[in-house]
């Protein structure tokens, strides 16, 4: 296990704020977990699971923490005939994962390339995007539980996945992820249900998974800011979820703005169109923060933002929310105090 202490998380958080995390635990291997625990314990601070700081924003004060994170990134596969089984470590990246799946063949997680982040916080957010989500293929995870020291393995049903969500956020920094297993497919399954996927193939078109990826991460560089440019965690908001009689006022309201039933229960609120069509939030600025022109959930960070910049334009963007529409939202990412 490699200890670093006071390491800035400017350099570890795309959002590229904050003072530093007090220790960064670096391990090899997930047999060194209980020897995480124990030095958190005779160090007296908390141990947070860290991935790849793509989903956080920390505060310039710094966390006085102790973050740990797996640095395995082994990706196995084994063909199964009709289906490929792939066994990831936590530590891996999730999207040199999807374009290995695309080069061997393997459907079901093409329409998640270009997301940053390692394949274990993949599993706790349940990402999705363009009409897919993590949960649709993954068959287990593998944890740690940080309460009881015993390792686990939870199946898809076990892991409470629902829109944005699961058990392992739900019981934040109990479970340290240490690999999961998805099962993909060799038969060809074009998932074109998104908007902008249908306006670029068409419904009968039938595209490879190479042409899909690229797709994906061509909608993706025209609506999310460059990392190399830019500090940000993606979409900073969860679209808000309501019960379908909750919607009768805001349909007479915004009669254009589309709805979405979850499979799951209830109705997705598509925040952005909101941000875009009735609060119009793009380029609405604080200090060096400031919502970005080509996507509205998106906030940015120029070089030299702080953290109290980005915390008040949320801040703003919830209250301007609340008193057009009445909404309360919550953020996506992860906010440090």
């Amino acid at each position: 296990m490699e200890i670093e202490e006071n390491v800035p998380l400017s350099q570890l958080t795309t959002f590229r704020t904050g003072g530093s995390v007090r220790f960064l635990l670096s391990l090899d291997s997930a047999s060194e977990l209980p020897e995480a625990a124990r030095f958190s314990k005779e160090k007296n601070v908390p141990l947070i699971p860290f991935g790849g700081g793509s989903n956080m924003l920390a505060p310039d004060s710094g966390i006085d923490a102790a973050f740990v994170r797996l640095r395995a990134r082994t990706i196995t596969a084994v063909d199964e005939g009709d289906t490929i089984l792939y066994s990831v470590d936590a530590g891996a990246s999730w999207d040199e994962l999807v374009a290995r799946a695309v080069t061997e063949g393997a459907w079901g997680i093409e329409n998640l390339s270009g997301i940053p982040g390692s394949a274990g916080a993949a599993a706790v957010q349940n990402i999705g995007a363009y009409g897919a989500a993590f949960s649709d293929t993954l068959q287990h995870v593998s944890v740690f539980d940080f309460e009881d020291g015993a390792t686990k393995v939870f199946e898809n049903a076990e892991c409470k996945f629902g829109y944005r969500t699961s058990i392992f956020k739900e019981e934040r920094d109990r479970f340290f992820i240490t690999g999961i297993t998805l099962r993909l497919s060799r038969t060809p399954r074009p998932n074109l249900s998104y908007r902008d996927l249908k306006n670029r193939f068409g419904e009968s078109s039938s595209p490879s998974l190479q042409e899909i990826r690229d797709a994906v991460i061509e909608i993706r560089k025209k609506k999310f800011p460059p990392l190399s440019e830019y500090g940000t965690a993606g979409s900073f908001f969860l679209n808000p979820i309501v019960q379908k009689q909750e919607t009768e006022a805001l349909v007479r309201a915004f009669p254009d703005m589309p709805l979405f039933d979850l499979p799951e229960g209830g109705v997705k609120i598509p925040l952005g169109w909101i941000f875009d069509r009735v609060l119009m939030l793009k380029g609405m600025r604080e200090g060096k923060a400031f919502v970005w022109e080509q996507q509205a959930l998106v906030i940015a960070a120029e070089t030299g933002a702080s953290y109290k910049d980005v915390i008040a334009l949320a801040e703003k963007i919830k209250t301007r929310m609340r008193e057009k529409t009445g909404i309360r939202i919550a953020p996506e990412v992860r906010i440090f105090k």
